[in-house]
């Protein structure tokens, strides 16, 4: 009896897990959902703001004009001492393997990028980003921020986006990295390091700027440079909330794809408790039914005695 009251607390125990389980997976479904369209959309927006700076440079360059003369932004310096990180995961567990994943890569290049004798100072976007290099890379962290309830807000873009800018523009940082995970469906993530700042030769994946067309000629109003500011501010921005929007779904999708294989695991284990109990029910009545068998013979050979 006493393995009859233990199964049923551990049915009701398994029956809640599911139920847990099965809201997280409904909400982090939701919340990708509509994280996925924005990423999708600003990804898109990013490059083509990109391409289209990519090929302005291509012409100046073949014209031998320096971009660094045009904006600050395209400057390479020379030796890179200071590095500033933006290191993006996660808040909360139950993710699967994504926080894993992504603090891994960034505890590597970190490590990677002392051994060069760089200064790495970094912004941990989510608090299990942070946590991990509190105890592997000490000191390195000095900023951290989490998620707000809403996702991916503006306001956080914009304060991020002016932070890592001012600490490239006062050379707090000679280039500002990222590592993030780039989304491409629920199942399939990419932990990526990528460059930020300045903009120039080191693309992601490795992509070369366009060739320089010199037959092209433009003609800019106001300027060039005014042109080239105004879609460079505006290409950091989309830049960094692209990189936001894809941890987010990345994050949203692993939560999703965790919680959904939680529910199935539940299911199967309350499925196997059922048939258990229902066992040991019947092995109870069993006995019960030969105990008042076993006291009836008894009571009627005391009769007939």
């Amino acid at each position: 009896m006493q393995k009859l009251v233990e199964l049923k607390a551990r049915m009701r125990t398994v029956a809640n897990i599911q139920g847990v389980a099965r809201t997280m997976a409904t909400v982090a479904s939701a919340k990708l959902s509509r994280t996925r369209r924005r990423a999708a959309g600003m990804r898109e927006y990013a490059v083509r703001v990109e391409q289209t700076i990519e090929r302005q440079i291509a012409i100046v360059r073949a014209q031998g004009q320096d971009p660094a003369a045009l904006s600050p932004f395209f400057a390479e310096r020379a030796p890179v001492k200071r590095i500033t990180l933006l290191h993006i995961a996660g808040d909360r567990g139950m993710c699967g393997s994504y926080n894993v994943a992504i603090n891994r890569l960034a505890l590597g290049t970190i490590k990677d990028l002392q051994a060069a004798g760089k200064e790495v100072a970094v912004i941990a976007k989510g608090a299990k980003g942070e946590r991990l290099l509190a105890r592997k890379a000490p000191g390195t962290v000095f900023l951290t921020e989490t998620w707000p309830r809403a996702g991916v807000v503006q306001e956080e873009v914009t304060a991020l986006r002016d932070l890592l800018v001012e600490r490239f523009l006062t050379r707090e940082a000679d280039e500002v990295w990222c590592t993030y995970t780039r989304y491409y469906s629920p199942i399939r993530r990419e932990q990526c390091f990528v460059r930020l700042l300045p903009l120039g030769a080191v693309e992601e994946g490795g992509r070369a700027a366009p060739p320089a067309l010199e037959a092209e000629r433009w003609s800019y109003e106001p300027s060039l440079a005014d042109i080239l500011t105004e879609l460079v501010e505006g290409f950091i921005s989309a830049r960094v909330e692209d990189l936001l929007l894809e941890s987010y779904a990345s994050e949203q999708g692993a939560r999703m794809i965790a919680m959904e294989e939680a529910t199935e695991r539940a299911g199967r284990a309350l499925a196997e408790c059922r048939v258990l109990f229902n066992r040991l029910r019947r092995e109870v009545i069993t006995t019960d039914l030969l105990g008042v068998l076993f006291a009836a013979q008894v009571t009627k050979g005391e009769e007939g005695m």
